[in-house]
């Protein structure tokens, strides 16, 4: 009995895993540095270039990078990508004091 349970169990797992939805990949746009680039107009491309020096500079996958923009610094959680325009990028990911989600690409 219990043998089948844990079986029921894990073949609903298995076929929620097989109909849930792929993630897209983001499009994003090409900042003027061509070393950057932004995902939603939240995100400036003098903040995206920001946190690229500041991946650069700072050690570990988390950075935080300062935005000339709304003059505050925001934690990005960093995260190696493929994309099409740079084939080792990084996809950076924060949120600003809005709540609003916060997407840079750097290479």
């Amino acid at each position: 009995m219990r043998r089948s349970s844990t079986w029921g169990a894990t073949a609903g797992l298995v076929a929620g895993l097989l109909v849930a939805p792929v993630a897209s990949a983001d499009l994003f746009t090409v900042c003027p540095s061509g070393m950057s680039g932004v995902v939603t107009a939240d995100t400036s491309c003098a903040f995206a270039d920001n946190v690229r020096w500041a991946w650069y500079s700072q050690p570990g996958m988390i950075v935080t990078a300062y935005s000339p923009v709304t003059n505050e610094s925001y934690t990005m959680q960093c995260t190696s990508a493929a994309t099409t325009y740079w084939p080792e990028a990084k996809r950076c990911v924060g949120v600003n004091s809005y709540g609003v989600g916060l997407i840079v690409f750097i290479d």
